[in-house]
């Protein structure tokens, strides 16, 4: 059987999404004592990666909501990096967010996040 070039184009291209994620940039400038988040949707099954750099050592969670409660899968406090991923276990909108620190004077947020689907 012969396949034509397009066709092993668009099977390569559809492997290659498969398989990278997109990263999406992360700039947040965040008031004293503020808080600021990146929300979107996961599903389960999903790895949700991220990395990011402060300007001051701020508070940092990745939470979602159930009913009228807000579940934390990752709490940090104080940091000014992280860099981690979590496989994700129940479909829902998940919020990245930061906390500032009342001292500071303006704290800015700079990284990025991806998510993958499960192979």
């Amino acid at each position: 059987m012969l396949t034509s070039p397009l066709t092993v184009g668009l099977s390569l291209l559809l492997v290659g999404s498969a398989v990278l994620a997109k990263d999406h940039p992360i700039r947040l400038t965040i008031a004293p004592g503020k808080v600021a988040e990146v929300c979107m949707p996961l599903n389960a099954g999903d790895t949700l990666r991220w990395r990011f750099k402060a300007n001051a050592a701020l508070d940092f969670n990745l939470h979602h909501h159930v009913s009228k409660g807000v579940v934390m899968a990752v709490e940090r406090r104080a940091v000014q990096a992280d860099k981690a991923e979590l496989a994700i276990d129940q479909s829902n909108e998940w919020c990245l967010m930061w906390t500032a620190p009342a001292a500071a004077k303006r704290t800015t947020v700079e990284g990025a996040w991806s998510s993958q689907p499960p192979k």
